[in-house]
């Protein structure tokens, strides 16, 4: 399991990653494999940032587990549209400054509260390797997909 350490510091260090990613790629408006441009993946990192003192409260509650890839694509795509109109400077702050307060949140959480199973969707495994799933990875793996560019030319 993820000591607390080791999640503080990996979601600082995931938010650092993903505005740098947000700082230096070219075209904003790249087209991805799906409905969502470069953009919007940075602004939908953006808008996560700084969840974790809403959303972990819920996650042991099974109040998530409802929820249909349909709903998730609704609330992603509305919090989307509330991040329209702002720049790349702009989205890359709000990372960093998001996942810092994530941070700064599961560094108040007990060890037994991150230690306990949680089931959610597909997932059982401890309150920590879940905040680290949603705070750690999904932060690099959206800033990866809307930062690459291959094949290399």
């Amino acid at each position: 399991m993820i000591s607390k350490k080791e999640l503080a510091d990996g979601i600082r260090f995931a938010g650092a990653r993903a505005a740098a990613a947000a700082t230096y790629v070219k075209d904003w408006d790249h087209q991805l494999g799906h409905q969502w441009t470069t953009a919007d993946a940075f602004a939908h990192v953006a808008a996560t940032a700084g969840g974790a003192a809403n959303l972990v409260p819920m996650l042991g509650g099974g109040m998530l587990s409802g929820l249909g890839v349909d709903q998730i694509a609704q609330m992603n795509a509305q919090s989307i549209s509330k991040q329209a109109g702002k720049t790349r400077d702009q989205l890359a702050k709000e990372i960093v400054e998001g996942h810092e307060a994530s941070a700064k949140f599961v560094e108040s959480l007990a060890d037994a509260d991150l230690a306990k199973t949680v089931t959610l969707g597909g997932y059982e495994m401890p309150l920590s390797e879940i905040i680290a799933q949603i705070w750690i990875h999904h932060a690099i793996a959206h800033s990866y997909e809307a930062s690459a560019r291959w094949p290399i030319q």
